[in-house]
């Protein structure tokens, strides 16, 4: 069954959340994440992208990005394969690093551009990595306040302030301020087995897990594929609960 067709962007400008398959880790150390924003870096000529934003943590990443020449889907395939291909040589392992294909969200407002950065920029304190937004290394956030060397920071900081000084002022303030964002629902808690059970019987509109099976197989791909766009769980956990093989689940 095809899959759930991408909303495209009418500004170009995306923010997208790639996490790791099962939310196991895709960065093991810091290295790995400098090797990733080497990637992201040394791609912007290339596909003639503009990065707004971005932030990496142990087992998902967050990107603002505005397409260029190449499409997004497009785009971030050369990236992740070209990260994935590393990674595996590292770590002597093979197969898939990312949780299937990467979320998005299309950015079309200027309003909504910042509010993105905030939330990406907060990602680590809701966390509880850090306490403060400047005390992260890997986001985009020191790149406005100190020298860019990957984000196109003129755009955002453009809007923050008619002068350097105001918008530098505005924008430490914006981005520390307490927000309750929930961009993409990035942060939903993960859901139980049980949890993940009931709502499989209530959109499959049966009684048992066992009568899935007796399902046509395109009625049973369209619930799979509907529970594979949740961000709250994974295709391992919905292979371990609905009783299918995780390549059945990978195909639908």
């Amino acid at each position: 069954m095809a899959r759930k067709a991408r909303v495209y962007s009418k500004t170009g400008i995306y923010h997208i959340i790639i996490r790791g398959i099962d939310r196991q880790p895709i960065f093991a150390d810091d290295l790995d994440k400098e090797k990733f924003l080497e990637l992201l870096a040394s791609y912007t000529d290339v596909c003639e992208y503009q990065v707004y934003g971005y932030c990496l943590l142990d087992n998902h990443l967050h990107l603002l990005i505005k397409e260029g020449t190449t499409k997004i889907g497009n785009m971030m395939k050369r990236i992740g394969v070209k990260y994935v291909a590393w990674y595996n040589g590292k770590y002597n392992r093979s197969g898939q690093l990312f949780h299937d294909r990467f979320k998005s969200e299309v950015v079309e407002t200027d309003d909504y551009l910042l509010t993105v950065l905030r939330y990406i920029h907060q990602e680590p304190v809701r966390l509880g990595i850090v306490t403060e937004v400047s005390k992260y290394a890997y986001s985009s956030y020191g790149e406005y306040i100190a020298k860019a060397m990957i984000v196109n920071s003129t755009y955002c900081l453009n809007l923050m302030g008619s002068t350097t000084a105001k918008a530098n002022i505005a924008f430490k303030k914006y981005m520390n301020e307490p927000s309750d964002e929930k961009c993409l629902e990035a942060d939903r808690e993960k859901m139980s087995d049980e949890q993940l059970g009931m709502l499989i019987l209530r959109i499959a509109g049966i009684k048992t897990l066992t009568e899935l099976t007796e399902l046509p197989k395109v009625k049973r791909n369209e619930i799979l594929l509907n529970l594979k766009e949740l961000n709250s769980v994974s295709s391992w956990q919905i292979a371990r609960v609905s009783g299918f093989s995780q390549s059945v689940v990978s195909r639908a």
